[in-house]
């Protein structure tokens, strides 16, 4: 079953104009920054707020894309850009998804959480690298981090849009589904009518062994 991790709060640490997350996608084989807007299929386990509202989910072409429901608006997309001042020009390598301050964020499915606070630029950041070792997800810019977690399982989260809670339900049903498995099973009707009849066809035998023993002693009173 796939897990949830807490990864934190939004908030406006390191170097940041505002509360906003930075997201960005790593590619693990490579070492490069990948521009999130091409794979949001790395990106479908992120639920946002006290709800877990699903940041990504697919549209009626069947395209993942952001979920208006979550409230993210990106400010600042993946690529090169100038700095305000002086017409430095630099690259940014992940999208700027701005949400209010203090917004929980959390990741659903298999793979490991890693907070790493005081970061530089980033400020606090969360990482989260998928189960599948792929790639590795990062939100920057953090008010507070949760705390590290690892998940593992085939399981993958849907971009699902009516998906806005935990796994608590599959949780609990499971575990009343292994605690019906430890339980002894009970008899079909069928099996105490046969188990019935049974012991009733083998009572006679007994007795008349037993009659045929005691006949036995009586006739030879030596052998005891």
């Amino acid at each position: 079953m796939a897990g949830i991790a807490f990864l934190g709060n939004i908030g406006s640490t390191g170097t940041s104009t505002g509360p906003h997350g930075h997201v960005y996608v790593k590619d693990l084989g490579t070492g490069k920054h990948i521009d999130p807007s091409t794979i949001r299929s790395a990106l479908t386990g992120l639920r946002i707020g006290e709800q877990k509202i699903p940041a990504i989910i697919k549209n009626k072409e069947g395209q993942l894309v952001l979920n208006p429901a979550s409230n993210v608006a990106v400010t600042s997309k993946f690529g090169p850009r100038t700095a305000p001042t002086a017409g430095a020009s630099s690259f940014h390598q992940g999208e700027d998804w701005a949400l209010p301050q203090g917004t929980p964020v959390y990741m659903e499915g298999a793979g490991k959480f890693t907070p790493l606070a005081n970061q530089g630029g980033y400020g606090n950041l969360a990482t989260f690298k998928t189960g599948d070792n792929k790639y590795e997800v990062g939100i920057g810019h953090m008010a507070s981090l949760g705390k590290a977690a690892e998940f593992a399982s085939n399981q993958t989260p849907t971009a699902n849009a009516q998906n806005t809670g935990s796994n608590m339900d599959s949780f609990v049903q499971a575990m009343m589904y292994g605690a019906s498995l430890a339980q002894p099973k009970q008899k079909t009707l069928q099996q105490s009518m046969f188990e019935q009849m049974a012991a009733s066809a083998m009572a006679p035998r007994r007795s008349l062994a037993q009659e045929m023993l005691e006949q036995y002693i009586s006739s030879n009173p030596y052998q005891g």
